[in-house]
């Protein structure tokens, strides 16, 4: 990857001792005036672990910052330095486009620092490559807290907007089983689909304590949906549930709806532009009589009327609970059935009605006589002989 030189940083090969903050100062001065910077080399310095938090806090405002054995190194120093901190219990490098060159860079921090609490790694650019070397990193530090005879430490995981799609997930997912500490996680827009998405939903399924999972714009459908509704017994002490912009469906929609009975802690919930049908919002109605704590309710951008009396019966749900219909967001946006779609389900409504009368009747006065299977057997031949001769 060649890059010009109004481009890039450097502080290579110059042997700085750069151990306090007011130390680094300086350079971090003409690092928030450089623009456009694509590169960075730090490379042939020795960087503190003051100095090194002071550098990662201005990198996060670097977003054209690109992936390179550069970026590598500076990840790799800004990792040494943080590992004489045996008290470090959060590491956030968000919105720097390290790529999976960084998390590579990372990785052994990441197996060794067991106090490790928070990690937030949103917008870097991970791809399956990157996230799938992360996860691992998770999955090795579980490891060695069990070989230190200590519980993981790890309860929060920001990790959005980094392509993870479905090549990352079955990493995450042992990773997830592994820790079982896992209290928020949160994992937006990574183009992950149904079969990942039921790889993660099992491997948190062991994480007892989760009290937010946030999912946002990936894509479950039915089988997605199916394994999100079956999990989420699991977790009675969830506040936030974020699945907006997931395709649940209509089917799906109604079986995660229906689950969310179960989910008694539930606070926040988002379930906007899901294709949630009245049905749906008709179940939702049940569910959130149990919902007592619940703050917000999105529903925006769903396939039910904003006025029908499944709102209606949503918001008297609502009022049981003392709670005030103003927590039902915004429904300005709800989604119309096409023609098309609504002849679709009124013939599948009435292929169901003919199923449902061609079914015989059953006998609600006791068993059959012989006398009346007799005359049923009459009926049927009568009936065959007509067709046969065209009656």
């Amino acid at each position: 990857m060649t890059i010009s030189a109004d481009r890039i940083y450097s502080l290579e090969g110059k042997g700085l001792k750069l151990t306090t903050a007011e130390d680094i100062a300086p350079y971090l001065e003409e690092l928030r005036s450089f623009e456009n910077l694509e590169e960075i080399r730090l490379n042939g310095n020795t960087i503190g672990a003051e100095a090194a938090k002071a550098l990662a806090d201005v990198l996060r405002t670097k977003t054209t910052l690109k992936a390179s054995d550069e970026v590598k190194e500076s990840v790799v120093a800004i990792c040494d330095a943080l590992s004489e901190l045996p008290n470090l219990i959060e590491l956030n490098l968000s919105d720097n486009a390290f790529g999976p060159l960084g998390a590579e860079a990372m990785s052994d921090f990441l197996k060794k620092h067991t106090g490790l609490q928070i990690l937030k790694l949103n917008n870097n650019g991970l791809g399956i490559q990157g996230g799938t070397t992360i996860a691992q990193s998770l999955l090795e530090c579980q490891a060695e807290c069990e070989k230190l005879g200590k519980e993981p430490s790890l309860h929060t995981l920001i990790c959005g907007r980094n392509r993870l799609e479905n090549g990352s997930a079955p990493a995450f997912s042992k990773a997830f089983a592994a820790l079982k500490t896992l209290r928020e996680v949160r994992m937006p827009q990574n183009g992950i689909r149904p079969e990942g998405i039921i790889e993660l939903v099992a491997g948190l399924s062991d994480n007892s304590k989760l009290a937010v999972l946030d999912l946002q714009d990936n894509t479950f459908t039915h089988t997605g949906s199916q394994a999100l509704a079956g999990a989420l017994s699991n977790w009675s002490l969830l506040e936030t549930l974020n699945v907006g912009d997931c395709l649940l469906g209509p089917t799906g929609g109604r079986l995660v709806i229906e689950a969310l009975k179960d989910s008694e802690t539930l606070k926040i919930v988002n379930l906007q532009y899901n294709e949630i049908e009245h049905d749906g919002a008709l179940a939702l109605a049940e569910s959130l009589r149990k919902l007592k704590a619940l703050e917000n309710i999105e529903l925006n951008g769903n396939r039910f009327d904003a006025e029908s009396n499944a709102v209606e019966m949503i918001k008297a749900a609502l009022s049981e609970n003392d709670l005030d219909d103003d927590i039902l967001g915004s429904l300005s946006d709800m989604e119309e059935l096409t023609d098309d779609e609504d002849d679709d389900e009124a013939e599948d409504e009435e292929e169901e009605e003919e199923e449902e009368t061609s079914k015989p009747e059953k006998e609600t006065t006791g068993p059959k006589t012989a006398s009346d299977v007799l005359e049923d057997n009459l009926a049927d031949l009568v009936t065959q002989m007509k067709e046969q001769l065209n009656v």
